[in-house]
């Protein structure tokens, strides 16, 4: 398939007509030979996707993009090991970004209020507090390969839960062409990670003095929300989410006590 304007922005495309999982497939791949920094393997039609906690990610061919991207960020010291979970956000508000931008083409009557697109901490993009994207991120010796699976033309029928969307549902105008819609969304999205993971890396893997903390702050709707976290022990505590702190950490109000939580399942509580 021809997608020129992604083939622009990837050091190396690998486009398959099917895939299994395009993570695992780009870890294999990268293991046999040298793979240069932001080589790219996406498919429409992936058989085996993994989410995360070894969730299963399928859809109907041709209706979703899954997206695998390798990385080589240059660390200086084990301790920039730490760094890299910044990652995983970087990729959702690349992600969010590129959802907000779609929608934009859309009719653009100003009757029809616009969706609000935003990342839910740590990695899923949602629109209207529907999932429209979820992140998987996995470190191969020193490199990262981050997993995206973007949901495009599915039906309410077919998504697998009922608070699931995708872009056609929410009113997306995708070319019809399916080379040129495909091209559409994973370009913009390329573009998207590629400025944010450069503003990253140029600044010394600080989110901070990059201003990379401060964008994801803005673009996470997670924040100034009632929430119940789901820790990985089967334990869960309920709180306000009320920052993100400087190693990418979300930072939660418990009855006025501080707790920061590396790792966790959030569901954003009604008001």
């Amino acid at each position: 398939m021809q997608l020129p304007k992604s083939s622009q922005l990837a050091s190396r495309l690998e486009w398959r007509e099917s895939a299994g999982s395009t993570n695992l497939e780009l870890i294999q791949l990268a293991g046999t030979e040298q793979l240069p920094n932001f080589t790219v393997y996406a498919t429409a039609n992936q058989v085996a996707g993994r989410g995360r906690s070894g969730r299963v990610w399928e859809t109907p061919a041709n209706s979703a993009l899954a997206i695998s991207v390798l990385l080589h960020p240059p660390m200086s010291s084990p301790a920039d090991l730490g760094k890299l979970g910044w990652l995983p956000l970087i990729a959702g508000l690349a992600m969010s970004r590129t959802v907000a931008s779609v929608l934009g083409t859309n009719s653009g009557n100003a009757s029809v209020p616009s969706p609000k697109v935003g990342l839910k901490w740590p990695n899923d993009v949602l629109v209207n507090e529907h999932k429209i994207c979820g992140v998987l991120t996995e470190l191969v010796g020193n490199s990262v390969v981050i997993g995206a699976g973007i949901n495009l033309t599915q039906t309410q029928e077919q998504l697998p839960i009922p608070t699931a969307t995708s872009l056609l549902l929410q009113g997306a105008l995708l070319p019809t062409a399916l080379a040129e819609s495909f091209d559409l969304v994973l370009s913009t999205y390329l573009q998207n990670l590629s400025e944010l993971y450069n503003r990253f890396i140029n600044l010394g893997l600080d989110a901070v003095a990059s201003g990379v903390r401060q964008q994801i702050i803005d673009g996470c709707i997670t924040l100034g929300r009632e929430v119940r976290a789901e820790l990985p022990d089967g334990t869960s505590v309920l709180g306000r989410a009320a920052t993100i702190d400087d190693t990418g950490r979300l930072v939660l109000d418990v009855n006025g006590q501080v707790m920061p939580l590396s790792a966790a399942d959030i569901v954003h509580l009604r008001h």
